[in-house]
């Protein structure tokens, strides 16, 4: 560290440049150096790389990349995203292959069946969506997946934003009624009914007897 120091300072002393100027290059070129085998790395990472997830047999199918391999590959829920479980024991009652179904249960979403795959077991589905990733990446038909899943997204985001422009505060709620006290001629004209009313009725009480 201290020959760095002293190298810095000669340099700056020999092409009279300041100080300051000759650390921050040297600080520079440093973080270039660390950097630039990382930038290149992407920049020249396949496009297909971007591609990490698709739609097959209903549900969602998401994976990574470990150099050339595919690996990580499951199935998830479209709706609440979380991971499947796969229901296969069928598959070791027959050996039919019509009648062997793997069925996509989601727990999250109350145990209900999101997809399936005829003639074969887990293994079988993986392999059937392991070859479809395939396919898409050797005739470039990922790049279109890729953009109807980006789509689908702009699509939600809108729909989450007109959801939340909608304040159910703003909304106008029916408006209590209250109950209207009578005016003091009001109250009046009904006392004055109710006493001629108890009058006579006194008055048929008496001729009655």
């Amino acid at each position: 560290m201290e020959k760095m120091i002293d190298l810095l300072t000669r340099i700056s002393t020999l092409y009279n440049i300041p100080q300051w100027a000759v650390n921050v290059g040297a600080i520079t070129i440093f973080i270039i150096l660390v950097a630039f085998p990382f930038v290149a790395k992407k920049l020249l990472e396949p496009k297909y790389r971007k591609f990490k997830q698709m739609s097959m047999y209903n549900v969602l199918w998401r994976w990574k990349y470990k150099k050339e391999d595919i690996v990580g590959l499951w199935c998830y829920c479209p709706k609440c995203l979380s991971m499947l479980s796969c229901d296969d024991e069928n598959c070791r009652a027959t050996e039919e292959l019509q009648e062997k179904i793997t069925f996509f249960v989601c727990h999250e979403c109350g145990g209900h069946e999101q997809g399936r795959v005829v003639g074969g077991d887990r293994r079988y589905a993986i392999s059937l969506v392991k070859r479809e990733v395939l396919r898409e990446i050797r005739t470039g038909e990922y790049i279109a997946t890729m953009k109807a899943f980006k789509d689908a997204a702009l699509v939600e985001e809108k729909q989450e934003e007109v959801l939340e422009e909608v304040n159910p505060e703003e909304i106008p709620q029916s408006e209590e009624v209250l109950p209207v006290e009578p005016t003091t001629e009001v109250q009046d004209t009904i006392e004055k009914t109710t006493s001629e009313e108890h009058t006579v009725t006194t008055e048929e009480k008496k001729d009655g007897i």
